[in-house]
C-alpha cells in the first residue's frame, strides 16, 4: 500500500494502519510526527496546527519508505540517521550502536561526580558513535577526553560526530582486548562494552537483531566477562590513584564483574528502574 494522499493527516492516518500491532498508538504518533519532521521540515507544532497542508511528492515518496521501514522494526534512528543523547545530537549508522537511555544514565553519574572538574584526563574505551564521549566533553568542558576504538567505522562516526558538535575530544584506533594498548595518566575511564551473551538472544527484540552490529552487543557465553577482565588490567596500569572506572554492566553478572575489581573500591549500582547495571572502581 501507499499513503493515499499528501496531506499531514492522511500521512498520519495511513502510519497507524501500517504499524499497528508493531508499536503503540503513542509511539506510532510520535515516530511519525519526528519522520515528517525530519523529511519535510514541518515541526510538531505546525503539524497539529494545520493537519491539512500537504508536502512535496517527492518527501511523500520518502515517507512511504520510512514507514514501510518502521513495519520492518527497523530503528527510527536509523531511519533518520541520528538520536538525542544528554541533549546532544548524534548522527548514526547502521555501523554503530544506537545509544541507550540507560546510557545516559552512566554519563549523567559521570558529570555529576565531577562537576567543576578541569585538567582530568578521561578515556571511553570501546566509544562507537562518540556518544558518552562527547556527552561528557560538552558537560565537563575543561578536560581532555579520548574515544577508543577498533571498528573502523565507529572512529569515522566518532570523528563525525565531533566535528557535527564542533566538541574537541581524540578518537583513536585502539584494541582495548590488546594488552599491548597502554596510555598512562587517566583520572577517570568509562566503558560501555559489550555484554549481552549469545544465550540471551532470544530475549532481544528483532529492531536489535536485525539491524543493529552483533559486535557491538554480545559476547561469547563461555567468555561473557572478556572486555571487563581487559578493562580493569588496563585500570591497573593507566588509571591514576584516586581516579574512577565507570562502568555499564550486565545486570545478571553484576557479582561476577565486580570480583574483577577487588582491588579498587567497587559500588554496584541500579538504574532507575532497579536494575544492577553500573558498577563505579576506584583506585586506591
Amino acid at each position: 500500500m501507499r499513503i493515499g494522499t499528501n496531506r499531514i493527516k492522511d500521512i498520519k492516518i495511513f502510519a497507524q494502519k501500517e504499524l499497528m500491532g508493531i508499536y503503540s498508538e503513542k509511539e506510532i504518533r510520535t515516530m511519525t510526527t519526528l519522520l515528517i519532521e525530519h523529511i519535510t521540515g514541518i515541526n510538531s507544532i505546525q503539524q497539529s496546527i494545520e493537519p491539512l497542508d500537504t508536502v512535496l511528492e517527492s518527501d511523500l515518496l520518502k515517507l512511504n519508505f520510512a514507514i514501510k521501514d518502521l513495519r520492518n522494526e527497523k530503528p527510527l534512528q536509523y531511519i533518520i540517521g541520528k538520536t538525542i543523547f544528554y541533549d546532544i545530537e548524534i548522527l548514526l549508522n547502521q555501523k554503530v550502536l544506537i545509544p541507550r537511555p540507560e546510557t545516559e544514565e552512566l554519563v549523567d553519574i559521570i558529570i555529576k561526580e565531577n562537576k567543576d572538574t578541569k585538567s582530568l584526563k578521561i578515556a571511553d574505551l570501546g566509544c562507537g558513535s562518540g556518544a558518552i564521549a562527547l556527552a561528557i566533553k560538552k558537560n565537563l568542558p575543561n578536560n581532555s577526553v579520548y574515544a577508543f576504538d577498533i571498528d573502523d567505522e565507529a572512529i569515522k562516526q566518532s570523528n563525525q560526530n565531533s566535528r557535527h558538535l564542533n566538541l574537541d575530544i581524540i578518537v583513536e584506533k585502539k584494541d582495548i582486548l590488546d594488552p599491548s594498548f597502554t596510555r598512562e595518566g587517566f583520572n577517570i575511564i568509562v566503558s560501555n562494552p559489550p555484554y549481552i551473551m549469545e544465550n540471551e538472544k532470544t530475549l532481544m527484540k528483532n529492531n536489535v537483531l536485525n539491524y543493529e552490529p552483533h559486535k557491538a552487543l554480545f559476547v561469547e557465553n563461555t567468555n561473557a566477562l572478556i572486555f571487563y577482565k581487559s578493562i580493569a588490567e588496563f585500570a591497573k596500569t593507566n588509571l591514576r590513584p584516586k581516579g574512577k572506572i565507570y562502568l555499564e554492566i550486565n545486570e545478571n553478572l553484576s557479582k561476577e564483574t565486580a570480583e574483577l575489581f577487588s582491588e579498587f573500591e567497587t559500588q554496584i549500582l541500579k538504574d532507575i528502574v532497579g536494575r544492577y547495571r553500573f558498577i563505579i572502581a576506584k583506585k586506591v
